[in-house]
């Protein structure tokens, strides 16, 4: 459900990003109330992000309805121009990702890199979104691989003259190899050769210091809530 100021989406996934509202403008406090409700009664974990902040007395309301506030998100940005160099590892090579058994691949890698339920890693990946072939398609999935085998992923979202990167991970035995930075680096020249010069993102705790090294400073922090149900 969607509409100027918010977005929620209902999967029943056992994960708070299975279960999740975004708000733009969190200064109408019966549109927070409306929004949330259903995440509310839900038997399964919901998140809520505040895009533009949230105010001391609405976070005051959420807890008292189970809702707790967490670290907020950095919102990180880059000049792709002045993006760090990076190498993949010899016998690892990087690459666009389409439907079919790649786009299942995919969206294991995604499910087991970020520990989340099937089920909604498939929503993020070709199984469901399908994959445009078209070199400036909107959204593209790409990944690297070692011998054949899917080892890291990322999503590429062009909108409004910004490259939005998603989906960024790397399979738990293949971390502290570079992969991370590789796969963002890449993903963001093939953003770079269709015209766009920034590229931003939401950052992990984890990656935050991956993507300082890449060039991406802090512009924004992104307020998070989180139910757990009993």
């Amino acid at each position: 459900v969607a509409d100027a100021q918010t977005f929620r989406l209902i999967t029943g996934e056992p994960h708070p990003l299975g279960n999740l509202a975004v708000f733009r403008d969190a200064s109408d406090v019966s549109v927070i109330e409306r929004t949330v409700a259903p995440l509310r009664d839900l038997a399964a974990p919901s998140a809520l992000l505040f895009v533009e902040g949230v105010s001391e007395a609405a976070a005051h309301d959420l807890a008292s309805q189970g809702f707790e506030g967490v670290d907020p998100m950095p919102a990180m940005a880059v000049d792709v121009a002045l993006l760090a160099p990076t190498q993949a590892p010899e016998g690892y090579a990087f690459g666009r990702v389409f439907e079919g058994a790649e786009g299942t691949e995919y969206a294991d890698v995604l499910a087991t890199g970020f520990g989340l339920p099937r089920g909604l890693a498939r929503l993020l990946s070709p199984e469901v979104q399908g994959a445009d072939p078209a070199p400036d398609a909107q959204v593209q999935f790409f990944g690297i691989r070692r011998e054949g085998k899917m080892v890291a992923a990322s999503m590429l979202y062009l909108a409004d003259g910004l490259a939005g990167l998603y989906c960024i991970t790397t399979l738990a035995e293949e971390r502290g190899k570079g992969l991370g930075a590789h796969v963002t680096a890449e993903t963001l020249r093939v953003a770079q050769r269709l015209g766009y010069g920034v590229g931003v993102l939401q950052s992990s705790a984890e990656g935050h210091s991956v993507y300082q090294s890449l060039g991406f400073r802090d512009v924004a922090s992104m307020p998070m809530f989180i139910r757990m149900p009993g």
